[in-house]
């Protein structure tokens, strides 16, 4: 059946020649001008019959071709993406998804073109580049601190169009809506709404508990992860990005460090020690003799790495902190890396903060801390 619809689709014209042909002789014949055998051998058979032939070869010829090309076209976006994966999934940057969005994109003119087989392995490509975005972006804070405001719009902007020239094809092909409906409907829509979402608590816990970057202050992760889960508003997440000035480390005024020093700045001590004053950030810029020797050294070599890859961009740090209230933080992940930064700053580097503000209830019970930013 498949082959009978397919022979019919492409030579149908030649099953039509007859009746044209019949029709014309009575119109003929009723003006009084009826063509011979050989008017009809002449100028019907060799000429039309001939000519519409020859044309429909060519037709096919040139079909032939043109499945070819689109063949030839997607096999190439199939080997970038498939490419692109191993990419995508160590840091989703903003430049290598967006190529890789206007190439799953870009090849959908193409699938009703090309071969079935050919087109089956694109669109599940897509499928698999779409589902590889989603995880990276929805499961990774480094790949989020890539991300300006301004990518995210133009992230929207190109999700979308990608979703408007797949619903096209798929109404024009069933191959096409059936991957719509089996993925691509759905992937697309979850990156439309991470884009638009703030950034995960379970994400941040993820990330600053079980990779490199970890809270190694008391944080009571459950309490968080409970009030997290009511969705009241009580436990709030925030991607900030902070330009730091050059020669201006005053920026850092706010970002308190868990350390403290007593009364007489005579030495580093417990949180809980009777006199016991945090430590802010912009305090230890040109001295920061009262920490813990350990504590010193660290800093400075940090500073002495940072320094060796200074470029035109500066560096870029990322921060947990947690809100305190207007204009004050408490660094939770990121203090020696902080520190060694700002002694930089002020000596003329650029750099970045990358921060993930956690905002909750500036409570001890919560983390110990927090009895020295208690209010009332």
């Amino acid at each position: 059946m498949p082959r009978a619809r397919s022979l019919w689709t492409e030579y149908w014209p030649l099953a039509v020649l007859p009746l044209a042909a019949g029709a014309m002789d009575l119109f003929l014949w009723w003006r009084g001008e009826p063509w011979s055998w050989s008017d009809w051998a002449s100028s019907f058979g060799l000429g039309a019959v001939t000519t519409m032939i020859v044309g429909m070869l060519l037709a096919r010829r040139q079909g032939n071709i043109q499945e070819a090309l689109a063949d030839l076209e997607l096999t190439e976006k199939v080997a970038y993406l498939t490419f692109s994966l191993s990419q995508l999934r160590a840091a989703a940057a903003p430049e290598l998804t967006y190529r890789a969005l206007y190439d799953c994109r870009a090849g959908l003119s193409l699938v009703p073109l090309a071969r079935r087989p050919m087109q089956e392995e694109y669109l599940r490509t897509v499928s698999r580049v779409l589902e590889t975005i989603t995880d990276r972006l929805s499961s990774s804070l480094r790949s989020r601190a890539q991300w300006t405001h301004d990518d995210w719009s133009d992230f929207a902007s190109v999700v979308g169009t990608l979703r408007e020239t797949a619903v096209f094809h798929a109404r024009r092909s069933k191959i096409v809506a059936a991957h719509w409906a089996g993925g691509i409907d759905t992937r697309t829509q979850e990156l439309l709404r991470i884009g638009s979402d703030p950034v995960p608590f379970d994400v941040f816990r993820a990330h600053f508990t079980e990779g490199a970057d970890r809270i190694r202050t008391t944080l009571d992760w459950e309490a968080l992860s409970e009030m997290a889960r009511r969705d009241d508003g009580t436990v709030r997440l925030s991607m900030i990005t902070t330009e730091l000035t050059p020669y201006r480390p005053a920026a850092l005024e706010g970002y308190h460090a868990p350390w403290y020093r007593d009364a007489s700045w005579s030495g580093e001590v417990a949180y809980d020690q009777h006199d016991a004053v945090p430590i802010r950030h912009t305090e230890l810029v040109t001295d920061f003799s009262v920490l813990k020797i350990d504590r010193r050294l660290r800093i400075g070599a940090l500073r002495d790495q940072y320094a060796t890859r200074l470029d035109d961009q500066g560096v870029s740090l990322i921060l947990a902190t947690y809100a305190l209230g207007p204009d004050r933080f408490l660094v939770l992940d990121g203090n020696h890396r902080l520190t060694a930064l700002a002694q930089l700053v002020a000596k003329g580097c650029p750099a970045r903060l990358i921060e993930f503000r956690l905002t909750a209830p500036v409570s001890p019970a919560i983390l110990p801390d927090l009895i020295h930013y208690r209010t009332g």
